[in-house]
């Protein structure tokens, strides 16, 4: 087995949580305040343009993702990924909810298990059966 890239498993990283460079460093400014580093920066670390990262942002971006450094810098095998079905059922989950205007929450979906969504979903219907949203002839 080849071994990965940093970038690389950047990259795989980003597209696992659904994330532009953007994205990640909004995220990254939310739970490393401390830690000052731009989207272009990510976006070059995730083309290979930029080579050489700190420890501080590899060990950052590693818990941003949660994986381990060793995975991130391509030292580890992949973790394994959700079916195709989860992924579109993910997406569209997503997309769904940032349609409705939460997109904080729809962001912070990515990565969850099948098993969460389920709870996600089911505590969502429950919600909306409470507060007598939808009318019985809607068939949820």
């Amino acid at each position: 087995m080849a071994v990965a890239t940093f970038a690389e498993r950047l990259d795989e990283a980003l597209k696992l949580k659904g994330w532009s460079a953007r994205q990640a460093q909004r995220e990254m400014a939310r739970t490393h305040p401390g830690l000052a580093i731009t989207h272009a920066y990510i976006s070059g670390l995730r083309r290979g343009k930029h080579t050489n990262p700190s420890t501080e942002v590899v060990t950052a971006l590693a818990q941003l993702f949660g994986v381990s450094v060793s995975w991130i810098l391509g030292e580890d095998p992949p973790p394994p990924q959700l079916s195709e079905d989860d992924q579109r059922r993910q997406q569209q989950i997503r997309e769904g909810l940032t349609q409705l205007g939460v997109q904080n929450i729809a962001e912070r979906m990515v990565g969850l298990s099948p098993l969460s969504l389920d709870a996600i979903e089911k505590m969502v219907e429950a919600m909306r059966r409470a507060e007598q949203l939808d009318s019985e002839s809607d068939g949820q």
